[in-house]
Parts: C-alpha cells; sequence; structure tokens
C-alpha cells in the first residue's frame, strides 16, 4: 500500500501507515473520546477500535462528519498488547495522558474574581 498523508479540513492529521484508533474531543466538555466499534464515541481508550490501511481512512471520514459531537478527530498510532489497545509512535506520551486525565491534581480551579 502507498503511504496517504491524511487531512481533514486543511489540516494534517497523520499518515495512514499501521494501526490506527480515532480520537477527537467530546465538544460538550472537552473530554478525550476513541471512536469504538459500534460508532458511538468511548471515554476510554480501550474501547476503541482499530483500523488499517483505507478502514482507517473511512473511520476518520465518518469521524469528521461528527461535528455535533466531537471536535477535532485525527488518526493516532496505537498498538495490541496483551490485546488491550496502547498508544504507539511519537504521539506515546501525549496520548497515554489523554487517555489517563489531566495531570493536575483534580481539586486544582481557577477562581473567578
Amino acid at each position: 500500500m502507498t503511504e496517504k498523508k491524511i487531512s481533514i479540513g486543511g489540516v494534517k492529521k497523520g499518515r495512514n501507515e499501521g494501526l490506527k484508533a480515532i480520537t477527537a474531543n467530546r465538544i460538550t466538555d472537552g473530554v478525550p473520546v476513541w471512536l469504538a466499534g459500534d460508532g458511538r464515541w468511548a471515554e476510554l481508550l480501550s474501547d476503541a477500535a482499530v483500523y488499517e490501511g483505507d478502514r482507517a481512512i473511512s473511520a476518520l471520514e465518518f469521524a469528521s462528519q461528527q461535528e455535533a459531537m466531537v471536535v477535532g478527530p485525527y488518526l493516532m498510532d496505537v498498538s495490541m498488547e496483551n490485546g488491550s489497545v496502547q498508544p504507539s509512535g511519537r504521539t506515546t506520551l501525549r496520548e497515554a495522558i489523554r487517555d489517563a486525565g489531566p495531570t493536575i491534581p483534580s481539586d486544582y480551579s481557577m477562581s473567578v474574581v
């Protein structure tokens, strides 16, 4: 298969090589979500569907049409480790943080003066 660059809305979203999951942020609260195999948006990376090749492109196109539910969908590199979806590639740390949640204490909040 020839490597294909992917862009949605003129923004580079990655390259179509290897295993991929589709991720975005939920529009109502900004929570990171992953596209599950049944077309719903899941809050856990472990629930994400894994795609490859043309199926990844089709899934990204589907996700980009979900503007009422999510913003900024893109392909992320994943691997399967012990039957579980795991981030891989250059953005492993970023995607692990997105999956685990904020890196600041949950009781932190900004006060309105």
